[in-house]
C-alpha cells in the first residue's frame, strides 16, 4: 500500500471509531432511561410481606401506570439490545480493518484497537502530517 492509501484507511478507521463511540454514548443514555423507568415501576408496585412485589392494588385492579411502564421497559430493552448488537458488530469490523491494515503493511500489533492503531501510525510515520480528503 502506498502512503496515501494508508492515510485514507487510517482516516476511515478513525471515523468508524468515532461512530462506535457515539453508539456507546447512546447505549449509556438508554441504560439511564431504563434505570429511571425501572425505579418508577418498582415504586408503583405494592409490597407484600415475604414476597417482593405485587402488580395489583388491594381491590385486585391493575394499577394504571404499571402496564405503561412495563411496555416502556420492553421498548427500552429492545432498543438497547438492537444497538448493542450493532455496537459489537462495528467493533468487530473495526478490529478486522485494523488487523488487515497491519497485515497489508507487514506490522505486528497487539492490544486493543486504540493501541493497535497507534502502533500502526507510529510505524508508518503518518501521525505528523495532516490528512486532506479528496
Amino acid at each position: 500500500m502506498n502512503e496515501l492509501e494508508n492515510l485514507k484507511q487510517v482516516n476511515k478507521i478513525l471515523q468508524q471509531i468515532a461512530e462506535n463511540q457515539d453508539q456507546l454514548s447512546r447505549l449509556n443514555e438508554l441504560d439511564d432511561q431504563w434505570k429511571n423507568n425501572r425505579q418508577k415501576l418498582e415504586k408503583g408496585f405494592i409490597k407484600i410481606p415475604f414476597t417482593k412485589y405485587r402488580l395489583f392494588d388491594d381491590l385486585g385492579i391493575v394499577k394504571h401506570r404499571i402496564p405503561t411502564l412495563l411496555e416502556r421497559d420492553r421498548q427500552l430493552v429492545g432498543r438497547y439490545n438492537k444497538l448493542l448488537a450493532q455496537f459489537k458488530d462495528l467493533a468487530a469490523f473495526i478490529d478486522d480493518e485494523i488487523d488487515q491494515l497491519a497485515a497489508d503493511n507487514k506490522i505486528t500489533v497487539t492490544g486493543n484497537c486504540f493501541d493497535k492503531l497507534s502502533q500502526i501510525v507510529k510505524t508508518l510515520n503518518i501521525g505528523e502530517r495532516p490528512y486532506i480528503p479528496d
